[in-house]
């Protein structure tokens, strides 16, 4: 027995093309199979969807609705519920390939693993790649955005952590190891991020296997509003913060002001790349790394307050006018440092590369 969980919150139409897509897979007659949709507190008409959707479904469908906001609580709730020994996680706005349920399931039984993780394909309805977002490469930010998870064309072991939209774990795991954590929730524009990332790592580190199945795919839609520059950099500084709740951190690190000293120093290692760089792409990379820097700063900086019983907010975003402000800032910081080392200033410094022309994001 399997059962396929689904957390949804306000997207009703997208989600009825998910059901949709479950529909037409190709599943064998020997493989039972539920589904459970758990509604996230949702306020449009998600609940009649489902419904009208199960009085015609060739496999049964089960509705639960969970109040309590955030994508980890939806899916432990279908955890809670769910009858499979396999539990397998997508989103509201995918379509999977006819063979999707079929080949994670075969995975573990070739694999004897803990969890499968499927393939997801970004899926860009005729939209441009922006020239700043580079290829699949050393500087290519995709993977998390737009959710791009490629591991390779065979099926393997592998030590990555699947994505939620594509991952499947035995129900026993879970008594095992527990839930998705609720504080790396997201819940909302400012939320952290990499719930299912840290379950994953928890599983790997604990010794378990984690497999790939190429063939379990997934499309998942790349919204225009996705491609801007501010959705990247917010997706990045959350990501940050989320890192900070997941990493075991080894004792006896230095830190400042509670923050381990190596986050300062990645921090202006990448501002250097950032402010040297003359391709858009690798310029826009470089960007990219310092927000998700300055998430972990942020970060640990309010895990310290907590620590201390103090109140201090970790802020939501860097975006707009403080994101300017900031960049201004480190402008003059990097300036001071270079012009200390040595090395003239940052104009010179750059002279110094071989440069084509220079981009301005």
């Amino acid at each position: 027995m399997v059962s396929v969980v689904i957390g949804t919150h306000n997207r009703a139409e997208s989600l009825r093309g998910t059901l949709e897509s479950l529909s037409g897979m190709s599943v064998p007659r020997e493989l039972e199979w539920e589904l459970i949709v758990v509604d996230n507190n949702s306020s449009d008409n998600t609940r009649a969807v489902v419904e009208e959707f199960a009085q015609t479904s060739p496999f049964e469908v089960r509705y639960f609705f969970e109040t309590r906001q955030g994508l980890s609580h939806a899916r432990n709730t279908g955890v809670a519920r769910a009858a499979g020994e396999i539990i397998a996680f997508t989103d509201d706005d995918v379509t999977m390939a006819p063979e999707w349920l079929r080949e994670l399931v075969r995975a573990f039984g070739k694999f004897d693993c803990a969890g499968v993780g499927g393939k997801s394909i970004p899926a860009w309805g005729g939209l441009t790649r922006p020239k700043w977002l580079a290829l699949p490469g050393p500087y290519y930010l995709g993977t998390g955005p737009l959710l791009d998870f490629n591991q390779g064309p065979e099926a393997k072991l592998i030590q990555t952590p699947p994505f939620g939209l594509n991952m499947a774990f035995r129900k026993s795991v879970f008594a095992k190891y527990g839930l998705f954590r609720a504080d790396i929730c997201r819940a909302g524009a400012g939320g952290l991020l990499g719930a299912d990332t840290e379950f994953g790592q928890r599983l790997i580190r604990a010794g378990e296997k984690i497999a790939y199945a190429p063939k379990a795919i997934v499309y998942h839609p790349v919204p225009k509003e996705r491609l801007t520059r501010s959705y990247f950099l917010t997706h990045q500084y959350r990501l940050g913060r989320g890192y900070v709740r997941t990493l075991e951190l080894a004792s006896g690190l230095v830190r400042w002001f509670g923050v381990p000293r190596t986050y300062f120093r990645s921090l202006l290692e990448s501002s250097w790349r950032w402010l040297v760089a003359f391709r858009s792409a690798e310029k826009f990379y470089h960007k990219a790394q310092v927000w998700l820097h300055l998430g972990r700063i942020a970060e640990s900086w309010k895990l310290r307050g907590e620590a201390r019983g103090d109140s201090i907010a970790a802020p939501a975003s860097i975006t707009s006018g403080n994101a300017r402000a900031f960049e201004a800032t480190l402008l003059a910081v990097i300036e001071e440092c270079v012009a200390a080392s040595g090395h003239g200033s940052i104009a010179d410094a750059a002279d110094r590369q071989e440069p084509p022309e220079r981009s301005r994001d």
